[in-house]
C-alpha cells in the first residue's frame, strides 16, 4: 500500500515598505505568499492562521522580534464567540477556504496595523493604553496596550516578523478545491466541524520572515 503523501507547502512574507515611519498616518501592508508542492489540489480554511493575515493580525498569527534585544512584542489577540464555520457557499466563511493548486503561489494582504481609521503609535503612547487624536492629546477612550503590526513598536530599532508557528498546527484541510467542500446555501449539513479532514498534518517545510526597520 503506498504511503499517504504529507503535502509540503511554503510561507513567505514580504512587506510593502521595510521602512516605516510614524509621520505617516498609513502602516505598510503585509503579504503572505503560500505555495503548495503537491501534486494535486488541497484545500485549507485559514481563518485565524498566518494563512489569512487580516484574521491572523489580530489572532496572534504573526511574531515580532525586536532584533535590539531577540524578545517578541506583545500583540493584541482579540478573544471571538461566533457561530460554527459554514462551508456553506455565500456565507461569511467562503472567504477563509483556501485551494492551492500545484506550484501556484497565492497572495494575501492587509495592513500591517490597527483596523483603517487607527493610525500607528510608537510604543511610549500605546502603552499608555488612550487613544490620540490627530494632535496627539490623549482621548478619554481606552486602547489596548499591545500593539498591532507597526503600531506600538519603537522608533530606532529594527524588527523581525514571522508567522506564529503554532498557529499552523492542526490547520483544516482536504484534498480537491473549494468547490468540492462547499455546499449550497440553505443545505443543512454547513457545519464545517462534521465534515472530517485529512489525518495526515501539513508540512510547511519552509517558513520565510522579514526584518524591517521603524523611524520617527
Amino acid at each position: 500500500m503506498a504511503a499517504i503523501q504529507e503535502p509540503k507547502i511554503s510561507i513567505k512574507i514580504s512587506l510593502s515598505s521595510y521602512l516605516y515611519h510614524f509621520s505617516n498616518p498609513t502602516p505598510p501592508e503585509i503579504s503572505v505568499v503560500v505555495e503548495s508542492f503537491c501534486d494535486r489540489p488541497i484545500t485549507l480554511f485559514t481563518w485565524g492562521t498566518p494563512l489569512d493575515p487580516a484574521s491572523a493580525r489580530t489572532q496572534g498569527g504573526f511574531v515580532i522580534i525586536d532584533l535590539a534585544n531577540d524578545e517578541s512584542v506583545p500583540q493584541t489577540s482579540s478573544s471571538i464567540n461566533r457561530t460554527p464555520f459554514s462551508r456553506a457557499r455565500g456565507s461569511g466563511d467562503e472567504k477563509y477556504f483556501m485551494t492551492l493548486h500545484p506550484n501556484t503561489p497565492i497572495i494575501s494582504s492587509t495592513r500591517f496595523g490597527r483596523a483603517a481609521g487607527y493610525r500607528p503609535q510608537p510604543k511610549a503612547i500605546v502603552e499608555r493604553g488612550w487613544e490620540v487624536d490627530e494632535q496627539g492629546n490623549e482621548k478619554k477612550t481606552r486602547r489596548s496596550v499591545r500593539g498591532c503590526g507597526v503600531d506600538g513598536l519603537e522608533a530606532g530599532h529594527r524588527y523581525r516578523v514571522d508567522v506564529a508557528r503554532g498557529k499552523l498546527l492542526g490547520t483544516w484541510w482536504r484534498w480537491g478545491t473549494k468547490d468540492d467542500i462547499m455546499i449550497d446555501e440553505g443545505a443543512t449539513d454547513w457545519n464545517l466541524s462534521e465534515l472530517e479532514q485529512e489525518q495526515v498534518p501539513l508540512d510547511f517545510e519552509q517558513i520565510d520572515g522579514v526584518e524591517f526597520a521603524i523611524e520617527e
